[in-house]
């Protein structure tokens, strides 16, 4: 299926949503830093800022979602199942090079190696297995652990599909909410059952695991099929609900996270407010392309071009923020707003480096590779498929 003004590769909007995410992500670091708060009514800022972390609950969605498309496409059009070696190498391709680059200057200047576990904490950062003990998951660069439990997620995705290859579009998905549902229940009962163990807090190896985030991968997956039948549908019967679901999205999403409505949308041990806002971003991810008005904005400046670079800004901003934090020489709370451009400048400066000089050249050298090594393709004419029948 190919879908009207989307490549299969890149679906238009979601690199501005990308953008997004990742601004949110650094707003909750950066309001860590300067206890930037503030009140208008029942909106509050500090609140707002410290729940930016759906922006993690974002990404996680926009994985599941984008992931999941060559899998529903093949049930969809009858089609043969991705290739999982190249789905393999382009994940690695993906996410490696940068991350290893930033684990590796990270290791170095903090010499980690020379702490207690060090070796241990270096080994199990290079093998994305450091989220599995408490001691090392925050001991490099506390963002990372999504690093690892996107590396797991991307492991599990496949194995779904194989799972289920057998099985209509309609009972796949069923399984998915099945399984949603399984990995909440089992992460409650597991973290019931470590805090009846005796220890005051919550293990962060519960907390932050693959788990906890399934849900939320799985709403993504979901999306994924939701967006192959939306798309389906003709373009002028979509566009108009297409724009009002997803601004009322945004706007339930920012009212739910900068109010108190935040706490009472929260069910036990559910991150993200699981599963309201996942939902609704998820909503989001399916409408935002067929809508003019949100294409237009996320389409644009700036934040397709953070989208693009998102994943360095994910990576860089945390020590760039502590870096610019011991070297400006004013008080950050009080020069919050200097703190803050000059931190998020420095970050897009390196994130732009780290997408100019590792990410692209390496993602089109494996393109290039794999050009030289493709037999010619037949060029034909492609019909439309019959949802009808992955459907049922």
């Amino acid at each position: 299926m190919t879908v009207a003004g989307h490549s299969p590769q890149r679906v238009a909007a979601l690199d501005g949503l990308r953008g997004v995410a990742c601004l949110l992500v650094f707003g909750v670091h950066l309001a860590q830093i300067t206890h930037l708060d503030g009140q208008l009514g029942p909106f509050e800022l500090g609140r707002f800022l410290a729940n930016g972390h759906i922006g993690v609950a974002l990404f996680f969605a926009l994985s599941g979602m984008l992931l999941s498309l060559p899998f529903w496409r093949a049930k969809f059009d009858v089609a043969s199942a991705p290739k999982l070696g190249r789905y393999f190498t382009n994940r690695c391709v993906r996410i490696l090079p940068a991350y290893y680059v930033c684990l590796t200057a990270l290791i170095i200047d903090n010499r980690i190696w020379e702490g207690t576990n060090g070796w241990s904490i270096v080994g199990l950062h290079y093998a994305l297995a450091f989220n599995y003990a408490d001691w090392s998951i925050f001991a490099v660069n506390p963002p990372f652990w999504t690093i690892a439990v996107e590396a797991q997620f991307y492991l599990l995705l496949p194995l779904f599909f194989v799972f289920a290859r057998k099985l209509s579009v309609r009972y796949t998905a069923l399984i998915a909410v099945g399984f949603a549902l399984a990995s909440y229940a089992t992460h409650v009962w597991l973290t019931e059952w470590s805090g009846s163990t005796g220890s005051r807090a919550i293990s962060p190896v519960v907390e932050y695991s693959l788990l906890a985030h399934l849900p939320h991968f799985l709403i993504g997956v979901l999306a994924g099929a939701g967006f192959l039948l939306y798309s389906a549908q003709p373009e002028r019967r979509i566009r108009p609900a297409s724009g009002a679901l997803g601004w009322f999205s945004i706007a339930a999403i920012a009212i739910v996270l900068a109010t108190p409505i935040d706490d009472w949308l929260q069910i036990p041990y559910g991150r993200y407010n699981l599963p309201f806002v996942p939902l609704l971003l998820a909503t989001l991810i399916v409408t935002a392309p067929h809508s003019s008005s949100l294409r237009t904005m996320l389409n644009g400046f700036p934040l397709r071009p953070l989208g693009l670079i998102s994943y360095g800004i994910y990576l860089y901003h945390l020590p760039v923020l502590h870096a610019t934090a011991r070297y400006l020489p004013v008080d950050v709370q009080e020069q919050w707003w200097l703190f803050g451009t000059i931190s998020l400048g420095l970050t897009v400066a390196v994130a732009t480096g780290s997408y100019l000089i590792i990410e692209r050249p390496i993602t089109r050298a494996v393109g290039r590779f794999r050009a030289t090594r493709a037999k010619p393709a037949l060029i034909g004419t492609v019909t439309a498929p019959d949802l009808s029948r992955a459907v049922r």
